[in-house]
């Protein structure tokens, strides 16, 4: 049983002194988060959901949960735990007239309607603003192996920025806890 603090001889307070300090340096594991970027526009067609493919690079990964697609495989980011996750997909889309959805899918790049975070925005055609959309879930359970995808629909041919006004076009997907 550890002695109060103070109690014992200077030797053994030092000792009980270094093994705290032991204790706090231990390098903790590292949590499940995975944090990929758009390195370059993208061209979004109209009427169609267009998947995260080549321009996308992890900026955070220390479990390596993030696979880089190709042109006809889209990227996804595979889950190293189970347990809940905050999920966000922040992303601006400039063209004409139009409307502009995010959305998060689990395990299935086609099945969109079963998205676990979506956002929707009309853009106007003036300006570069565009619209600013974020997909967001703050608590959502899933599965070790279950892969994210993340797409975008546009009711007019429009353009993902890779960044607007220097907010990165991005994914966050953070382990929340167990329960």
């Amino acid at each position: 049983m550890p002695q109060p603090p103070g109690s014992g001889t200077l030797a053994e307070q030092l000792r009980a002194l270094q093994a705290r300090i032991d204790e706090l340096a231990r390098a903790r594991p590292a949590l499940p988060a995975c944090v990929v970027r758009l390195t370059a526009d993208a061209d979004l067609t109209a009427g169609q959901d267009v998947f995260a493919q080549g321009s996308w690079s992890a900026s955070y990964d220390p479990l390596a949960q993030f696979v880089a697609g190709s042109p006809g495989a889209p990227s996804y980011i595979q889950l190293a735990r189970a347990g809940y996750y905050r999920v966000h997909y922040h992303c601006a889309v400039t063209g004409a007239n139009g409307t502009a959805t995010a959305k998060v899918t689990a395990n299935s790049s086609a099945a969109v309607g079963n998205s676990l975070a979506t956002d929707a925005s009309v853009f106007p055609a003036q300006g570069s603003d565009g619209a600013v959309l974020d997909a967001l879930r703050s608590r959502v359970y899933l599965n070790v192996g279950d892969k994210l995808y993340w797409s975008n629909w546009c009711s007019a041919a429009a353009t993902l920025k890779s960044a607007s006004f220097g907010v990165p076009t991005e994914l966050t997907v953070q382990y929340v806890s167990s329960q």
